[in-house]
């Protein structure tokens, strides 16, 4: 016989408990993040790229030795955890300094990492390492020398060579001015285009600041800012350089801007046509920097207007464009802007194939908050962007973020959300894709108040969460629990538990008819079969359900069509309806507030790529399963154990000790971050519109009276539920007797009960058909009167 408590509500309360650090070293707070070191001096010059695996491998330059900088790495996975020493590992043992480092992630979970290194005592030297997953240098030891020409060579960048190399550009002095050299370097390290690289442009003055980029045929594009002219300020060039190392273009290259002033700050990508887009601040009306930009064909052709086109036409300085590729042979732009006069802000814009902006002739702004925002930076995938920048908005440099789609829609909160805020500046921030559509971010961090910066990171998912998010779940068996209450002074207070959770969801309206598993199919009563719980005390009694995972086929000897309401464990028990029932109500549970919000919006990413359950969102994957159990005759060869098992993994992928926020309105503490839990993963779409339902009401309802409910269904056939409520504690027996008076069953006889709602199955399968009665009598443990209740109900066979 199963007695099920029945939903309430209570006083209001608020308790606030410590705060207990989640599982996980990605934290769901902007003000605790990772250390990726944080040892004595400073670290700076942070750099990264995604390891393929949803974490990120970090390069920076590092004064711990105390003579000079060195170069660092480390490894961070997924969840967070580092995976290469507490402070990383030396990536070179030489004397000297290493400086600028720039990273670009191998595709097999290592990395290419190039700098320039003065091992020689005389000058900067060109050198670059491979490194894999665990740390391990694949080259030369201590590097491989790309460039030891005599002279400085100075500003190292790489691209991919599409065939597992890498190409690298530098600017070089060896003819006693600075040229631009590039080399390409094989998988193994080796070298292609012979000792100390290839010229790309050895015009007269300096050439500077090189940019490179793949032209998708194993060569790249190169630009760099360049004083041939003699007038004292730079222009743009580009050249494009083949697979064996000879430029195609004009000796020492294309002129991409020669307006009037100063031309500097070149970035470039490739436009996805085989050609290449190119960004630059441009000076050439003399009162402000603006930004600009030009797209270049293959074959060096001009797409759009001579010298470039302006991608914000506003006043107002704009400052250190960044850019990436769109996937239909556009740009997406990102730069900081002061056009309000008062500080610099974040805006970005889209630029199309011929050159059309896309989001307003003066860009969108991405933060326009109080305060200084600089240095943004901007990552692209899966059609969807993430921009970052440093933001002084609370009076220090905090690190922010935003993600947009394609059309400049934001996802996040206006201006952006928080990364970190933490004590004193933030600054510099560099960021990798995780591969679901967030990011990682790393920047040099002063919050140690050392006088010297660590570095630190975080990792925003695509909800805009740090860590992803840090949720709470509830198994089926503890959602079968009786609720926890305690009376203090004459009010009732909670003691919450999943028992509170599932009472809470009925009184609060989150289901306003019950809960519905499976399909409800009226049309089609008569062919397929649902089950709907009215009442939280159903719930109660209907969990844990461990049984056969089955479709709903059949109940017994006998089709299962039609609507099944209320039943318990005892009459039906599938473990698919137990862990469904589950998963319904903790989506419910974070719909309303209970516990953290999007929790419905999380994405079910299972290694098994036949589970019929993977990528889909978990409110989705309620929906389908209802499907699978009504109309299971569309679903042919479901493992239901399977999804049964999926679900489970589901639930309890939160579960954890009980801790709350507050009682009234209930609010339990998160357990553990979303990207600590490898088969799950935030959503890449905006978060689903929770009607507002809920409403703040007291969460513990004790009956004020004694009650007897008509039973359901009545008439029945054999089984049938009887409901009552004591206000108090009492001796309670509860009878069943035929017309004339005679007793037929016993369920309850004398037993002591407290104050609660109760709910109790009777099978009627020995009685024949006719008009029976049954009685409560309560008699209060505190002396008052005995109550009798009577009611009738028809057993119809």
């Amino acid at each position: 016989m199963n007695i099920l408590l029945k939903s309430f509500s209570a006083i209001s309360i608020f308790i606030l408990f410590l705060t207990v650090p989640l599982k996980g070293d990605w934290q769901c707070r902007t003000d605790s993040t990772v250390a990726i070191v944080n040892v004595n001096e400073s670290q700076w010059n942070v750099h990264l790229a995604s390891d393929t695996k949803n974490g990120a491998i970090f390069v920076w330059q590092d004064k711990r030795l105390g003579t000079g900088d060195k170069l660092y790495v480390q490894r961070v996975n997924s969840s967070g955890v580092q995976q290469w020493g507490s402070n990383g590992i030396k990536l070179t043992t030489t004397e000297g300094y290493q400086y600028y480092p720039q990273i670009l992630s191998d595709g097999k979970g290592g990395a290419f990492i190039v700098w320039q290194d003065n091992r020689s005592g005389s000058d900067y030297d060109i050198y670059a390492q491979r490194i894999d997953i665990n740390g391990v240098s694949m080259w030369t030891p201590n590097g491989k020398p790309i460039c030891t020409e005599s002279g400085h060579q100075y500003n190292p960048q790489l691209t991919s060579d599409g065939s597992g190399g890498i190409i690298i550009t530098w600017q070089d002095k060896r003819a006693g001015q600075f040229d631009i050299y590039a080399q390409r370097v094989d998988s193994l390290g080796q070298i292609k285009w012979g000792l100390n690289g290839v010229p790309v442009c050895t015009d007269s003055s300096n050439q500077i600041d090189p940019k490179i980029t793949t032209d998708m045929h194993r060569g790249a594009y190169i630009a760099w800012s360049d004083y041939r002219t003699g007038s004292g300020t730079t222009d743009i060039y580009c050249q494009r350089i083949s697979s064996t190392g000879v430029p195609v273009w004009l000796t020492n290259g294309l002129p991409i801007c020669t307006a009037q002033n100063t031309q500097w700050n070149v970035q470039l990508v490739p436009d996805s046509l085989d050609g290449a887009i190119i960004v630059w601040q441009d000076r050439r009306n003399n009162n402000y920097d603006n930004i600009y930009a030009q797209r270049i064909d293959p074959f060096g052709n001009f797409k759009w207007a001579s010298n470039g086109i302006p991608i914000a036409q506003i006043s107002g300085n704009q400052f250190y464009p960044q850019v990436i590729s769109d996937p239909k042979a556009g740009a997406i732009i990102t730069w900081q802007d002061n056009r309000n006069g008062i500080d610099y802000d974040i805006y970005a814009q889209r630029v199309n194939r011929d050159g059309t902006l896309q989001w307003g002739a003066a860009g969108i702004s991405i933060c326009n908050s109080i305060g200084h925002q600089y240095n943004p930076q901007i990552i692209f995938q899966n059609s969807f962007v993430i921009i970052s920048w440093q933001d002084k908005r609370s009076g220090n440099f905090d690190i922010y973020a935003q993600r947009l789609n394609l059309q400049g829609q934001v996802f996040w909160s206006t201006n952006g959300n928080p990364v970190a805020e933490l004590p004193l500046d933030q600054f510099m921030p560099q960021l990798s894709t995780d591969s679901v559509n967030g990011a990682i971010i790393a920047w040099a961090d002063y919050h140690l108040n050392t006088g010297s910066t660590d570095i630190y990171a975080q990792r925003i998912g695509a909800n805009g969460l740090p860590a992803g998010g840090c949720f709470r779940t509830f198994i089926q068996d503890s959602l079968a629990v009786k609720s926890k209450r305690l009376k203090r002074l004459g009010h009732i207070v909670s003691i919450p538990n999943a028992g509170n959770v599932r009472d809470s969801l009925y009184r609060r309206g989150a289901f306003p008819y019950g809960i519905f598993v499976g399909v409800q199919r009226l049309d089609s009563s008569k062919k397929y079969g649902w089950m709907r719980y009215t009442r939280a005390s159903n719930v109660r009694r209907a969990l844990p359900q461990a049984g056969m995972s089955r479709p709903f086929d059949w109940i017994v000897d006998k089709p299962f069509v039609g609507e099944k309401k209320n039943y318990s464990s005892f009459r039906y028990n599938n473990k698919v309806v137990g862990e469904l029932l589950a998963l319904k109500m903790n989506i419910a549970a974070s719909d309303v507030g209970i516990i953290q919000e999007q929790l419905g919006d999380i994405v079910f990413c299972d290694t098994n790529q036949n589970n019929p359950l993977n990528n889909k969102k978990l409110r989705q994957i309620a929906d389908k399963v209802d499907s699978m159990l009504t109309m299971y005759k569309w679903f042919k060869n479901v493992n239901y154990s399977l999804i049964s098992t999926s679900l489970q993994r589901i639930n309890s992928a939160f579960d954890g000790p009980y801790d709350t926020l507050s009682t009234s309105p209930m609010r339990f503490k998160s357990t553990k971050a979303l990207f600590s839990v490898p088969f799950l993963r935030p959503s890449a779409d905006p978060p689903t519109i929770i009607p507002p339902f809920y409403t703040t009401i007291g969460e513990d309802v004790i009956p004020d009276n004694y009650q007897l409910y008509q039973n359901y269904p009545n008439p029945f056939n054999p089984w049938t539920t009887i409901e009552f409520s004591i206000p108090e504690p009492a001796i309670v027996t509860l009878k069943i007797y035929n017309i004339i008076g005679q007793e037929v069953a016993v369920l309850f006889d004398g037993s002591s009960m407290e104050d609660d709602n109760y709910i109790v199955d009777f099978d009627a399968s020995n009685l024949p058909s006719g008009v029976y009665f049954y009685r409560l009598i309560a008699e209060p443990s505190s002396g008052g009167d005995v109550k009798s209740l009577i009611k009738k109900m028809v057993v119809l066979k």
